[in-house]
């Protein structure tokens, strides 16, 4: 080749059947060695001939019969000139046709050369099926907007209680940069998950070095932050926040014109067993109904999900600016927290009320 050819992309053709495995050494070898005695016209084995009359006559490769009669006027021709007239005991002398197919199956199958048209056939049709179910799944499915949030709450004597995130606009298009942001985070090497809370002077620049990521792939996110002084019962002002920021980034879409087609909707929100199970089957019935009723049959929203965090790097981008979000509200100071809380701030535009890429309020306490 004159120039440098990459391997086809699994991900770039989805749909194509997987390659076989490669064979082991000594059957490459003897597939080796049989192609060079054809190349050589060597022909004294019974797999050199069979080869010889698959590899010139392809419609033997199909059929025993056409190999056989191909084969014993190639090479047993004066056995056949012998007998006049021709007569069924003729066979007694012929290679057997069981020995000749067993070899057409050991040299197609197993050394995987002169394969049959059938085959052939078979995995043409297969990879047509493949690519027509792809398009096919991928024509149906709806565009998905993709929440990933996180909430933080009440923490000794500061009642506070807020939630925020990432909302991904259109997730089919933001995924290759979700990839790269993910890819970017395996490279570092942090074996921990990322925390707000568990940044201290020695870590405060693997989050701010995250959210500069998110930064540079800003376009197609809109980030989000709702909050409340609370005391108490601060499950279920957690749960009203949940369904209010979800429903309100969505009017906020579609307000800027990015709600044109019907759409699905995915939440992700941080595994809180305690909170899950008490309220995350009826987040999804309240967050369905609310959505139903705002945008009639323009939106579906599929069950809300619960994940453990880990290393899910939008994941670890809600915790960041919840707890950037909460840190900025209860004060300021000269602390490396505060310093990622500033960059919080700087990413989100939550203090920029010019800023269309942002949703953030602050719910004052009733009086």
């Amino acid at each position: 080749m004159l120039f440098h050819v990459d391997p086809p992309a699994p991900e770039v053709q989805p749909w194509t059947t997987p390659a076989e495995p490669e064979l082991d050494q000594e059957l490459a070898e003897q597939r080796a060695a049989l192609l060079a005695s054809i190349a050589q016209s060597q022909l004294a084995t019974y797999e050199q001939r069979v080869a010889r009359i698959l590899h010139r006559y392809p419609e033997t490769r199909d059929s025993d019969i056409a190999l056989c009669l191909r084969y014993w006027r190639t090479f047993q021709a004066d056995v056949i000139e012998r007998w006049k007239p021709l007569e069924l005991e003729i066979l007694f002398e012929l290679d057997r046709m069981d020995t000749l197919g067993r070899t057409r199956r050991f040299v197609q199958n197993d050394l995987r050369l002169f394969r049959g048209m059938e085959d052939t056939r078979k995995a043409r049709e297969a990879m047509q099926l493949e690519l027509h179910e792809y398009l096919a799944a991928h024509r149906d499915t709806l565009p998905e907007i993709r929440f990933y949030l996180d909430e933080t709450g009440n923490e000794g004597d500061k009642n506070y209680t807020g939630v925020a995130g990432v909302c991904i606009i259109n997730w089919k298009q933001y995924e290759k940069h979700h990839a790269a942001i993910a890819q970017w985070r395996e490279k570092q090497g942090w074996a921990e998950t990322i925390h707000f809370a568990e940044m201290g002077a020695d870590k405060v620049d693997r989050g701010a070095s995250l959210l500069q990521q998110l930064a540079q792939r800003r376009s197609g996110v809109l980030f989000l932050g709702y909050s409340i002084a609370s005391r108490g019962r601060t499950q279920e002002a957690m749960f009203s926040l949940f369904i209010q920021l979800v429903v309100d980034s969505l009017k906020h879409l579609q307000q800027q014109g990015c709600l044109s087609e019907n759409r699905n909707v995915r939440v992700i929100k941080e595994a809180d067993p305690g909170f899950d199970s008490l309220y995350l089957d009826t987040m999804t019935k309240r967050l369905s109904e609310a959505v139903a009723l705002e945008f009639p049959g323009l939106l579906a929203v599929s069950p809300v999900e619960a994940v453990t965090k880990g290393r899910n790097v939008f994941l670890e981008c809600a915790d960041l600016i919840a707890g950037g979000m909460q840190r900025r509200a209860l004060g300021k100071g000269r602390n490396p927290k505060d310093k990622l809380a500033e960059a919080v701030i700087n990413v989100t535009g939550f203090e920029d009320a010019s800023d269309s890429g942002a949703l953030f309020k602050y719910f004052a306490p009733s009086r």
